[in-house]
Order: C-alpha cells, then structure tokens, then sequence
C-alpha cells in the first residue's frame, strides 16, 4: 500500500521514486525492519525530497531545497499537543511562528495549512516545519505513529509550493498592510 502511494506520488510529481527494505542487525542475532520510501522531484529549480522510514525509527521528512534567487523567510510551525490542547481549547492545534507578519498572515490564510491542521486535530500528526535562511530549505519533520500517515505528504508538499510561489513573487517585505490588502485581492 505504502510502495503504491510514493511510486504514484513520484509519477504525479515527475520525479524518482526510491525504495530501500534491509533488516538491520541490532546485535545478539536481533534484526529489526528498515524500510524506507524516497521520492525525489523538482517545482520551480527547487529540489524537493520526501523520505518516510519505518522499523527502527518511524519518522518521516519532507524537505524543500530553495535557490538562491528566492527571498527566503524565517518562520516555525510547531503543534500543541493534545493534552495542552484540552486546556486551551484551540481551533488550531498547529502553531506559527515567525517575525516577519507578512508570511504568517499568510500563513494563516494557508488551504494547505489548514489542510495540515485537520490532519492533526483528527490524529496524532506533530509535525515541526521550519524554513531555514542560511541552508536556503524549508523542512518538515514528524513521526509516523499514527493511523494512515501517507495523508500528511501531499498537503504539506502545497504547503510548499505556495511558499514557493510566495517567496518567488518576493512581496513578504512589504508594509503589512499593503500586503494583507494584495494578498486579499488574489
């Protein structure tokens, strides 16, 4: 099941689909499973990798190269968990972080995001995404231990590419105002 979702997602995307099952020895006779699915593709000139691994850790990684041309802005998404959560009663279990007003407006106004947003409220998906300035990527990061985690991938890879075509356009600089206004208008 798995196998058929990234080879089909590396088709969607025209990329490269990789596929890795070794048993890993963990001493003493003891194996364990390492299966470990990779799609590799481009949007734009910039390098997206998508890897899930299962066995001895269930994490997955989805990671977005950016070229130097783009104007890059700091920002973090982390989740509140869901025992916080039972206290504060949020809407949204995903939380933004960022100085730059401009990108988590619009981030806040993000299908995508909030795509990501009931995936988290419905499971347990805690992902961190942070875009990093000086390596010039936007990577996400989280856990497998939940019911179908192949449900998180393609929202986040949108998420990606509006962060994409929002720092292509290179408008998160601009007065907050004028900003929100333009970006209301698309």
């Amino acid at each position: 099941m798995f196998k058929t979702f990234f080879k089909g997602l590396a088709e969607k995307e025209n990329g490269d689909f990789y596929f890795k099952d070794k048993d890993v020895s963990l001493g003493l006779g003891v194996r364990s499973p390492n299966v470990t699915y990779v799609v590799k593709f481009e949007y734009k000139g910039c390098e997206f990798s998508v890897m899930n691994s299962t066995g001895r850790s269930y994490e997955g990684n989805i990671t977005c190269k950016l070229p130097s041309s783009f104007q890059i802005i700091p920002f973090e998404i982390t989740n509140i968990s869901h025992l916080k959560n039972l206290f504060l009663r949020k809407k949204n279990r995903l939380k933004i972080q960022s100085v730059n007003k401009n990108i988590a407006y619009f981030l806040e106004k993000s299908k995508d995001l909030k795509d990501l947003n009931v995936l988290a409220l419905k499971d347990n998906y805690s992902p961190w995404i942070v875009s990093d300035v000086e390596l010039r990527t936007i990577v996400c990061k989280y856990h497998l231990e939940f019911n179908d985690w192949t449900d998180v991938v393609e929202p986040t890879i949108a998420l990606y590419k509006s962060l994409i075509d929002e720092f292509e356009k290179g408008v998160a600089h601009f007065n907050y105002s004028q900003y929100r206004d333009a970006i209301n208008l698309v």
